[in-house]
């Protein structure tokens, strides 16, 4: 495992040899879902804020409530706000489950798509290639990750799928992929993986 503060690398349950703080036994890294919601939701918030803003300067005076209501342009004013809501919400649903678990022994990933787990002693490679946020399997909402990400405004998170190979005691490949924008911090998931599996191989 690698400490936190330091980012050295140490077995789990140690204290740090750099800095003598204990090293966790294990991390977790949850799915986007809250994430998208979150962006969305902003999203939601400011078109809703706008449209009220234009409307008020068209009208000449401030629309309360009340006259949003009974506006003709009230079905509009609902659409921007629970539309970009609603697909908060989905994608919320989808990767609420997503849970990948590092640990000196494995790796494993708990998901509504398959349960998965490779032992570090099973890897035989570690490769990273490009992959369109398109062409992800959550589709083109997964450039919303580069957005509001780990308290930043704008995250230049690159689009690369990253991969791990392994071959069990039976000779089957396993193959366990991570994607961009399915999981909350990647940059420090990747970094753990690299203390176990040495850097990325592009291919």
């Amino acid at each position: 495992m690698l400490c936190p503060s330091c980012h050295k690398a140490a077995p789990g349950g140690s204290q740090c040899p750099g800095c003598g703080q204990p090293v966790p036994e294990q991390e977790r890294f949850e799915g986007q879902g809250g994430h998208y919601l979150r962006v969305l939701l902003l999203l939601s918030l400011v078109l809703f804020i706008a449209a009220t803003v234009v409307a008020s300067l068209r009208s000449g005076r401030p629309i309360g409530l009340e006259n949003l209501v009974q506006s003709r342009w009230f079905w509009f004013y609902m659409a921007l706000f629970f539309l970009p809501t609603g697909v908060g919400l989905y994608y919320w649903f989808m990767l609420r489950d997503e849970e990948i678990t590092v640990t000196d022994a494995y790796i494993a990933r708990r998901s509504r798509w398959g349960n998965e787990q490779l032992a570090w002693s099973e890897l035989c490679a570690f490769h990273k290639q490009i992959l369109p946020f398109r062409e992800t399997r959550l589709g083109r909402i997964t450039s919303l990750s580069r957005w509001l990400s780990h308290r930043r405004l704008f995250s230049r998170l690159p689009p690369y799928a990253y991969e791990l190979i392994g071959c069990d005691a039976q000779g089957q490949v396993k193959t366990f992929r991570l994607e961009p924008g399915t999981v909350e911090d990647l940059p420090w998931l990747l970094e753990i993986i690299a203390a176990q599996a040495g850097p990325p191989h592009e291919i």
